[in-house]
């Protein structure tokens, strides 16, 4: 079976989400990659963190978590950025409820586009990164094609091993017209899923990333008749995951699970 493991967040059940320590669990366990948020910084750095705002809970400064969401990430410098610790969700928060099994690793700043694809270009057996380009038409977000041209630039010795998706298709034209690789993502879609399918190819995609429950065996067949590849987020139940094992890639916080089927 030729299905991808992709550790969504690096594992965020599991370790500290959108970190090095994440990223290094992933390859450790034998993922065949990990899917990660990138954003840029006020001088313009490609950084991994989901929010556009440093997270609540989550984020610490000398000690102290952020009780609300933070600065923006477009508004700090790469240094300013490397002053937060993102290792561990603050005890007793709705966070921490939700990832029960999540180990701490104190000492986790978040890493650049570029550390992470170094330690990805550092494995023995091709691992993948399923690079998010995190935008949107709001006031929070990068500029699109700016996010696009850093975030392809901090990858460009590496491109065979990088797949870009995103909700904003903005940036992912932009990477399709550099040459890079691209499944385009969905939310919950609502009726014929032709029209969308359609609009992926002739926007030159790869593939697509649909939300695990719009994977179904009908819209499968119609992406892979147009010649896309089809990957699913974020799986985390076996039933699940058993469910769509036909497909080329399961993205998912449990990887473990993931494997233990597999």
């Amino acid at each position: 079976m030729d299905m991808k493991n992709i550790a969504h967040r690096g594992g965020a059940q599991l370790v500290p989400e959108n970190t090095l320590a994440a990223f290094a669990d992933a390859l450790r366990r034998g993922c065949d990659g990990a899917e990660l948020d990138v954003q840029l910084t006020r001088d313009g750095v490609p950084v991994v963190h989901h929010d556009f705002r440093l997270m609540a809970d989550v984020a610490r400064r000398d000690g102290i978590w952020l009780e609300a969401p933070g600065p923006r990430i477009k508004d700090l410098t790469l240094e300013a950025l490397c002053d937060f610790d993102v290792g561990r969700p603050r005890p007793g928060s709705d966070y921490a409820a939700r990832h029960p099994a999540l180990r701490a690793v104190d000492g986790q700043n978040p890493p650049t586009l570029e550390a992470v694809a170094a330690l990805a270009a550092s494995a023995p057996r091709p691992f993948l990164l399923f690079v998010e380009l995190k935008c949107d038409a709001s006031d929070d977000s990068a500029d699109p094609d700016a996010l696009a041209d850093a975030a392809y630039e901090a990858v460009s010795g590496l491109m065979e091993r990088v797949i870009f998706v995103g909700f904003d298709w903005r940036a992912l034209a932009r990477i399709r017209r550099l040459g890079g690789r691209c499944w385009f993502t969905t939310d919950r879609l609502q009726g014929d899923v032709r029209p969308v399918l359609e609009a992926i190819a002739q926007l030159g995609g790869q593939g697509w990333f649909p939300h695990f429950s719009d994977a179904t065996p009908d819209a499968v067949a119609q992406a892979r008749a147009l010649g896309l590849k089809v990957g699913a987020w974020t799986v985390n139940h076996p039933a699940d995951m058993r469910r769509l094992m036909a497909l080329d890639a399961l993205c998912t916080d449990r990887p473990d699970l993931l494997d233990a089927l597999l």
